[in-house]
């Protein structure tokens, strides 16, 4: 790795603030980011011929559910969105795990260089993607000066998305990492559409003609309103036609049941979220002090899920692609095929093979970032051992602290994953905005970053707290 230092040290990188900002300054920055995101989100690439994907390219990377996910726009600079960084990530962590890569995180010098490899594969796998999606013809025809114009565009456009992240990490934003902050954008936009949006719903091969649905605007807003409006005057699409709008085979667009469904499995996610298991500990230098250490029951964070997302979406274009190379699908593959789509779909076999398929898709990812994301027992026994704290009746020990979370912490990991995968599929079942999975990220990041809000406020209003707690 030593040959790759002087590329990795003139990579561009944020300087960590003086000092440390208060909440107020890290919010605001953290909105700056924000906007920067947002901007481009709205700007288009210069050169391409498109406005919609299309090739092969197009099934898989701009599918309605990764472009949710990795908060992509096609056509403008947030083409690849966050995809990059957090394949990169990802690839990151799994070979340090496997101890495939030379770095010591525990010394700081290594943790830089760690960072900063990061970063250059994050821009490779940018470049990749972005020649892949040229070549496959995605954008369309392209000459020579387009092609590079748009490829050095997107470098440019994912670098900036690296020192966004950057810039929240190292403490001038809020809420660790822009990652979060983007898929947050992302899925309230796709609900500000759902909601509000004018626009009449167009498909392809379908005529707006044959069904009521999609003659009222796309929005449920808008829509309730021309539906209350043809209802006063005898005219139709009416209420009734409000109640369930579905595009056969598999398309719904908002309605009142996808209302109903949304709020309902989004309480369901705010008290789970709530739910804790306490683990008794006790402070070693405060005259043995007992507190409770809660373990969140929905321990696992957003990445299995967005695994689960992903790996689905890959499946069903393998499948589909098997099926075109062999000249036709069987009826048992043609099952499976429609199991791995998000739709609002109430035939049994569906609904049985689309929650089996998430939930032990979610579970398995779940564990496995439970051995290489850092929070398994053994590291959470770790920072809990360094901030003084001891399991009572036991000296203090990192391997007898490890010994008593092993259990609780590995049944979470795997709770945690099962629920997720099970509501995940209830969402998609009935319809549920910005799909199940979407609702789950929303759900989970926007109580993160108000649980930190509120304790950051905390910390701030009390500062000898803070010293206690050792943060």
């Amino acid at each position: 790795m030593d040959f790759l230092d002087p590329i990795l040290e003139r990579l561009i990188t944020v300087q960590r603030p003086k000092k440390a900002l208060p909440l107020s300054t890290r919010l605001m920055w953290t909105a700056l980011a924000a906007l920067v995101y947002i901007i481009m989100t709205i700007t288009p690439l210069w050169g391409i011929h498109r406005t919609t994907p299309t090739g092969a390219a197009a099934s898989i990377f701009y599918n309605p559910l990764v472009s949710t996910i990795f908060g992509t726009t096609f056509g403008t600079w947030a083409q690849l969105g966050i995809g990059p960084i957090v394949v990169a990530g990802i690839i990151m962590e799994i070979l340090q795990f496997s101890e495939l890569l030379p770095f010591d995180l525990e010394d700081k010098k290594d943790r830089l260089r760690f960072s900063a490899f990061q970063k250059l594969l994050a821009l490779v796998m940018a470049a990749g993607e972005t020649a892949a999606t040229i070549a496959t013809g995605t954008f369309g025809q392209l000459t020579p000066l387009e092609a590079f114009a748009v490829f050095v565009q997107l470098l440019i456009a994912t670098q900036i998305v690296i020192l966004l992240d950057d810039m929240i990490a190292k403490g001038w934003g809020f809420g660790g990492s822009a990652i979060n902050l983007i898929i947050l954008l992302s899925i309230t936009r796709t609900f500000f559409v759902d909601l509000f949006s004018w626009s009449m719903p167009t498909f392809p091969n379908v005529n707006p003609a044959d069904y009521p649905a999609m003659q009222l605007p796309l929005g449920f807003v808008p829509a309730l309103a021309v539906a209350v409006y043809n209802t006063l005057h005898g005219a139709s699409p009416g209420l009734l036609d409000l109640l369930f709008r579905q595009v056969p085979p598999s398309i719904s667009l908002p309605d009142v049941v996808g209302l109903a469904a949304t709020l309902v499995l989004a309480y369901i996610l705010v008290y789970i979220e709530q739910m804790h298991v306490n683990i008794p500990a006790a402070y070693t230098q405060y005259w043995g002090f007992r507190i409770n250490i809660p373990l969140r029951f929905m321990y696992v964070s957003v990445i299995p899920i967005i695994f689960t997302a992903y790996s689905l979406i890959l499946a069903e274009q393998l499948v589909a692609g098997v099926a075109a190379l062999t000249g036709g699908i069987s009826p048992t593959l043609a099952v499976l095929l429609t199991a791995m789509t998000p739709a609002r779909i109430l035939t049994p076999d569906y609904v049985v093979l689309h929650i089996l398929l998430y939930v032990a898709l979610a579970t398995a990812f779940a564990w496995l970032w439970g051995q290489i994301g850092g929070i398994g027992p053994d590291e959470y026994a770790k920072s809990l051992t360094q901030s003084g704290l001891h399991v009572p009746g036991f000296r203090q020990s990192e391997r007898i602290m490890a010994r008593v979370l092993r259990r609780p912490i590995n049944t979470l990991i795997l709770l945690s994953g099962m629920v997720a995968g099970t509501l995940a599929a209830i969402g998609d079942i009935f319809g549920v905005w910005g799909s199940g999975i979407g609702l789950i990220l929303l759900i989970e990041i926007g109580l993160g970053y108000y649980t930190q809000i509120l304790q950051e406020g905390l910390m701030e209003a009390y500062p000898g707290l803070k010293r206690v707690l050792s943060q």
